[in-house]
């Protein structure tokens, strides 16, 4: 029995070898590693205070209106127009940032089984999302972080899609995958979706951040959807644990499942 059950971990491992072997993933920050609400809510309070104003409501400042608010240039608190602060949320506030639960277990999950990983994101930071990725100790699970920092001087003004798109296959050449190898892009928003159909990859939704608002159907949406990074692992490797992952087109769950 006891023999039985160890040829049959055996046969695991060497088929989660097998499965991560050629396979990468590419991991956008904000929304779908990193839980960044507090941050952008300390921000926010910190302009009001400095304006001698009173702020909204904490559920109205982390609302997706409230940032198209900012975005737009259309958000004035005090004389500040925020748009012309709003890297001050990275550059400032990173420390008050945190990785979703279950985030680290799934990183190192998928680094021990020898997956590539590299986390892309369109708003800058890399060297503050290192020192983040350090502190909870993945800095080592990644063969390449790169934000807009990074992006070379002419890409200024690049769209989050097409800035991503950039990066993403810059840090594909640097992580070494090639033609053939299995290829995941996972995030919250339509950027990283079409950030994944430009690659050729299956895009794996998180309904953390933005991922709620996420189109319903392929090709504008996801492959899959799963409730949080969490689950990454187990699907990636092909283990399952216990989570479903779930096509956004309705069909059965098929493989992500077992």
């Amino acid at each position: 029995m006891g023999a039985t059950a160890g040829r049959g971990r055996g046969v695991d491992r060497r088929r989660r070898a097998a499965v991560s072997a050629g396979t990468t993933v590419v991991l956008d920050r904000d929304g779908t590693l990193l839980d960044f609400y507090e941050m952008f809510h300390r921000f926010v309070v910190d302009l009001h205070r400095a304006a001698r104003a009173d702020p909204p409501p904490r559920e109205e400042i982390v609302g997706y209106a409230y940032w198209t608010s900012i975005t737009s240039g259309r958000l004035r608190i005090g004389g500040v127009r925020v748009r012309d602060r709003v890297d001050d949320v990275v550059r400032r506030y990173m420390p008050h940032g945190t990785l979703y639960d279950g985030a680290v277990p799934a990183l190192t999950a998928l680094a021990g089984a020898g997956v590539r990983l590299a986390l892309v994101s369109s708003w800058i930071g890399t060297e503050q999302t290192r020192e983040l990725l350090r502190g909870y100790g993945v800095a080592e699970c990644f063969g390449e972080v790169v934000t807009r920092d990074d992006l070379p001087g002419d890409s200024v003004g690049l769209s989050d899609a097409d800035a991503k798109t950039v990066l993403a296959r810059g840090a594909l050449d640097q992580v070494g995958h090639r033609t053939g190898d299995r290829l995941f892009v996972v995030g919250d928003t339509p950027a990283d979706v079409l950030l994944g159909r430009r690659l050729n990859a299956t895009v794996i939704g998180v309904r953390t951040g933005n991922g709620a608002a996420l189109p319903a159907a392929p090709p504008e949406g996801p492959d899959l959807i799963l409730p949080s990074v969490a689950g990454l692992a187990g699907l990636v490797l092909g283990t399952g644990k216990g989570v479903r992952a779930v096509p956004v087109d309705g069909g059965t769950a098929g493989e992500a499942d077992r």
